[in-house]
């Protein structure tokens, strides 16, 4: 009885931890996406970099992982992520704006999509890494790209979930 109870008590514990999780997620899905709407590229790439740091920080205070000791690898792994979003981001506005005629709206919009689209898979990645209680030692670049292909083939991270986490967060406005 008690062995239930416990399992039951860390199950309750666990759904508090990702309930968490995707609050702080959310929140900073909302700031790199108006990061990216309303900031030309030479500040939002820092501004991205900022709000990532810290959404990766404030999961760490939730999980309850060291932070301070790999700050300065986690400023360069957001600074990373921030410019693969941009990069992406400049592809999609490219593929889905391809003519001057759409305007800097809609490349706004497409820049705001994606960098809040990214922001969301760091957070979701982040999030499942230390609900499995890793921490940042073990999480660097190539780490960090392995897990998100590990955990994509096992659909415990669906691109397609991230999409529509993203897009219910900007409905719920």
């Amino acid at each position: 009885m008690a062995d239930a109870k416990e399992r039951s008590t860390e199950l309750i514990e666990a759904q508090s931890l990702q309930e968490a999780a995707e609050d702080i997620i959310k929140s900073h899905v909302l700031m790199s996406s108006a990061a990216g709407l309303f900031l030309p590229v030479k500040l939002e790439i820092p501004f991205v970099t900022g709000i990532q740091y810290r959404m990766v920080k404030k999961l760490a205070e939730v999980y309850d992982i060291s932070f301070e000791e790999q700050e300065v690898r986690t400023v360069l792994s957001t600074l990373s992520f921030s410019a693969i979003a941009h990069l992406f981001s400049a592809g999609a506005t490219a593929l889905f704006n391809p003519n001057e005629k759409s305007g800097t709206w809609s490349e706004s919009l497409t820049e705001a999509a994606v960098v809040g689209f990214f922001t969301g898979a760091v957070g979701k990645i982040y999030s499942l890494h230390f609900g499995r209680g890793g921490t940042l030692d073990g999480l660097g670049l190539d780490n960090f790209i392995e897990l998100a292909r590990s955990l994509v083939d096992s659909g415990e991270l669906n691109p397609a979930t991230i999409f529509s986490f993203s897009s219910r967060i900007w409905q719920s406005l």
